[in-house]
């Protein structure tokens, strides 16, 4: 099942899809997003992705456990009017905008942008009114899987299939950073394997290798925390690739690509161009039959090669030098 963005088309075999996750590193601030977005375009990203939400909506303000989590969000919440500058600044500069809804009026607030898609974040994977809500915006969905359990994720995956909703899954692993012996890319081909969607990976983990594996695993579409400076202000930064390290990614990720080459074994004329050195023919040397560079049967047919030995015949009826097919007559 293909993936859709607006007027592009993913499928399994697309190159990489590479997502700015800006998420919460805007600040509220109009400049600091602004410059985000275009640090994000200059440093290879296909898409900047925010979140959308009205705090009350989806953190429990009377609840003192949280309270600190809620202080955090409502200090970042960002309005209509903000959501319409970010993304005018991002179709502007020719990338994919979309969002996060982190709550049912946020679907409606995207859906009166008209984004391409919307970004489950791996927290709702569960969350069923969330889910609901967004799949009755016929928007096609990325959704995150981090966190879930194996039945959570199937389940979720029935859900989608009975509402007819069209998806690209995405692995990932709720630990920030992900160690590297926790980020389990074996994942990407199980989803694969198992599901008919474009498949993903938001990847927490510092670096680019782990990403880069997942192209050749068969990722496609990738998520990054992206931030103009890790050094500033706010919850996010410090997990986040600066401009100089996702364009490293966005490298990476295109090098990554092109070294998966196309399904099957594929022989390059190079290659084969060096057959006369590096392959062989028969040659007859004292009374025995010896497989022998140059590969001389490569230049001249009449010649056997080292794989013809039953046509070789008696060494003692043999010439010294290159073995030549005897003729018929």
């Amino acid at each position: 099942m293909d993936f859709h963005i607006g007027k592009k088309t993913l499928t399994r075999n697309s190159a990489p899809y590479l997502v700015a996750e800006i998420g919460l590193n805007h600040n509220a601030d109009l400049e600091i997003g602004k410059r985000t977005i275009a640090k994000a375009k200059e440093s290879g990203a296909h898409a900047v992705k925010f979140q959308t939400y009205r705090t009350e909506e989806f953190i429990d303000n009377s609840n003192p456990d949280v309270k600190f989590l809620f202080d955090i969000f409502k200090q970042y919440e960002l309005n209509e009017s903000q959501h319409k500058e970010f993304q005018r600044t991002a179709l502007d500069l020719g990338l994919d905008f979309f969002s996060t809804p982190l709550c049912e009026s946020a679907v409606d607030l995207l859906c009166g942008l008209d984004v391409p898609v919307l970004k489950i974040a791996s927290g709702d994977i569960v969350n069923l009114p969330l889910l609901k809500k967004s799949t009755e915006s016929g928007k096609p969905l990325i959704v995150s899987t981090g966190a879930a359990l194996p039945e959570e994720v199937t389940r979720a995956i029935s859900f989608f299939r009975k509402e007819k909703a069209e998806i690209c899954l995405l692995h990932c692993v709720s630990m920030y950073p992900t160690p590297l012996n926790k980020v389990n890319l074996q994942s990407i081909p199980f989803y694969l394997d198992t599901t008919e969607y474009v498949v993903g990976f938001s990847d927490h983990s510092d670096g680019t290798l782990a990403s880069s594996i997942a192209v050749s695993l068969g990722a496609v579409v990738f998520e990054k925390h992206f931030t103009l400076d890790r050094n500033l202000e706010g919850p996010d930064h410090g997990i986040s690739m600066d401009p100089i390290m996702f364009s490293k990614l966005a490298e990476d990720l295109k090098i990554s690509f092109e070294m998966g080459g196309e399904y099957g074994k594929n022989t390059h004329s190079e290659e084969t161009n060096g057959w006369f050195y590096g392959r062989r023919s028969l040659y007859k040397k004292g009374n025995s039959i010896l497989s022998l560079r140059p590969a001389l049967h490569t230049k001249d047919n009449t010649v056997l090669n080292s794989w013809e030995l039953d046509r070789a015949g008696d060494p003692s009826l043999l010439q010294e030098g290159p073995i030549r097919l005897t003729p018929k007559y």
